[in-house]
């Protein structure tokens, strides 16, 4: 089985025991499809390219739900064909619900977005399926 480099990588590992922790195919792959769309366009300085560009509309309030969900999969399927090769016959399913948070006993609205991405591993046509769910505006994992 060929492994692949665990992100985040942690150097400190690497310096105490000269080895830099390795994963599968599915979970290098499930790591770099949260890390195209927790990353905003621009924050990666090596590829400004890199990085989803619906947080660009985060605080956005005039867009619609629907909107910001075509935003949302519009971006992340250009992401994937870009910078996901190891992927095919992708679709992304994202839905955006409006949920009521209570933090320090105040009620505040916010969107979850809750995102599936869907696809076939390349090298073996196997289906693979990857989902995260979190707040926007301003972002905070679920």
């Amino acid at each position: 089985m060929q492994e692949y480099l665990k992100l985040p990588l942690k150097f400190n590992q690497f310096f105490q025991s000269g080895r830099i922790g390795r994963c599968s195919l599915k979970d290098s792959i499930s790591r770099n499809l949260h890390l195209l769309i927790t990353t905003f366009s621009g924050e990666n300085n090596q590829d400004p390219n890199y990085g989803s560009s619906f947080w660009d509309y985060d605080y956005n309030i005039h867009i619609s739900s629907e909107e910001r969900r075509e935003l949302v999969r519009s971006s992340l399927l250009q992401q994937v064909d870009s910078y996901e090769k190891r992927l095919t016959d992708v679709s992304v399913q994202v839905e955006v619900r409006q949920t009521e948070l209570s933090s320090k006993g105040t009620q505040h609205l916010r969107y979850r977005l809750e995102i599936r991405v869907f696809g076939k591993i390349a090298i073996s046509n196997e289906p693979y399926q990857f989902a995260t769910a979190f707040f926007i505006g301003p972002y905070m994992l679920d």
